[in-house]
């Protein structure tokens, strides 16, 4: 299990608005990716949760969005993801993964420059298969 929490401070300057007390943009104060796995003979599978807490895409801590879609509150999302593995010989290992396996819509930025002003959202359900050979 690996969870982080963070308390960051915005230093004040000389601008026309204080910053004082909000919190640093793009910055969630929570980020938790969470797993279990279990092992029979040659299988194994694992289920991880990754949850990734709100934040503020400017300084100022805009919350409503803006008509570009550059400031305002970037939402909370969790997302699961699977993966099963099957040891055909000592060899050999076949491996299937599933990211984001409830195709939960988010995202996480709001950019103000490249690629434009608005959002980036995320990736939705995606799988591969890998084979491992041990030479």
């Amino acid at each position: 299990m690996d969870a982080r929490y963070l308390n960051a401070q915005v230093r004040q300057g000389n601008e026309n608005i204080s910053v004082k007390n909000n919190h640093v943009e793009s910055t969630p104060p929570w980020i938790s990716r969470n797993g279990v796995t279990y092992n029979y003979k040659l299988f194994s599978i694992s289920g991880l949760y990754s949850y990734t807490a709100k934040c503020y895409a400017d300084a100022l801590n805009t919350r409503k969005p803006s008509v570009n879609g550059a400031v305002g509150l970037v939402p909370a999302y969790g997302i699961f993801d699977m993966n099963a593995s099957y040891r055909i010989s000592p060899q050999v290992k076949v491996r299937v993964n599933i990211n984001n396996l409830l195709n939960n819509h988010y995202f996480t930025k709001r950019p103000t420059f490249y690629p434009g002003p608005g959002i980036w959202p995320s990736d939705g359900r995606s799988f591969n298969v890998s084979v491992a050979l041990s030479i």
